[in-house]
C-alpha cells in the first residue's frame, strides 16, 4: 500500500523473529525472512532517532525485542506503549496477560512508569485501549469516554444490524 514508506523494525525484536524455529506460530515466516534483506528497512535499539523527536525503547515482555516510542512535545510527551502496556488495567496491576517472562514485564511496566512521571501531563498510548494521562491523584484515567460493543447480522441483508453495547452502564 506504501511502496515508498520506510520500514522500522527494532533490531532485538528483528534478531529475535528470525531466530525462531520453521513452524512457530509466534512469528510469520513467510514475512520475517524477506524483511531482513527488505530495501527500505531501518532496525532501531535503544534511544535511537527514529524521527525527529520521536526515540525508540525496549520494552520487553511481550516479546523478547519490544520497543516503544517516544514523542518529545513541548507541553507533555506521548508514549506509544505498544503491547508493552496492552490496557490500563496493565499500567495499574503492573501485569500482563500475554507475556514470555512476568517479571520483564513488570520491570518493563516499571520503565513506562518512569517515563511518564518525567513531564507531567505525559499521555500513554497503550496497544489496545484508550489514551491515559495521570490525573491529580496519579492514577491513569482514560481521555475520552470507553466504548465496546458488538455488531452481528441475524437477518437476511446487511441493512438491518443487531447492535449490542457492552460499555459498562453506571445505575441511575
Amino acid at each position: 500500500m506504501f511502496p515508498a514508506a520506510r520500514i522500522t523494525v527494532g533490531a532485538e525484536e528483528l534478531a529475535w523473529a528470525l531466530d525462531r524455529p520453521a513452524g512457530d506460530l509466534l512469528v510469520p515466516e513467510l514475512y520475517v525472512q524477506p524483511l531482513r534483506t527488505h530495501p527500505r528497512l531501518t532496525t532501531v535499539a535503544e534511544n535511537d532517532i527514529v524521527l525527529p523527536g520521536i526515540t525508540a525503547h525496549l520494552t520487553p515482555g511481550h516479546t523478547p525485542g519490544h520497543i516503544m516510542f517516544r514523542l518529545v512535545g513541548v507541553e507533555h510527551d506521548i508514549l506509544f506503549v505498544q503491547d508493552a502496556a496492552k490496557y490500563r488495567a496493565e499500567l495499574v496491576s503492573r501485569r500482563a496477560d500475554m507475556t514470555y517472562d512476568p517479571a520483564v514485564t513488570a520491570s518493563t511496566i516499571d520503565k513506562i512508569w518512569r517515563f511518564w512521571r518525567e513531564k507531567p501531563g505525559t499521555i500513554v498510548v497503550p496497544g489496545h485501549d484508550r489514551p491515559v494521562a495521570l490525573d491529580a491523584n496519579g492514577r491513569p484515567t482514560p481521555l475520552g469516554p470507553r466504548q465496546a460493543g458488538i455488531t452481528a447480522f441475524f437477518g437476511e441483508t446487511i441493512d438491518d444490524p443487531s447492535r449490542f453495547d457492552l460499555t459498562e452502564q453506571t445505575p441511575p
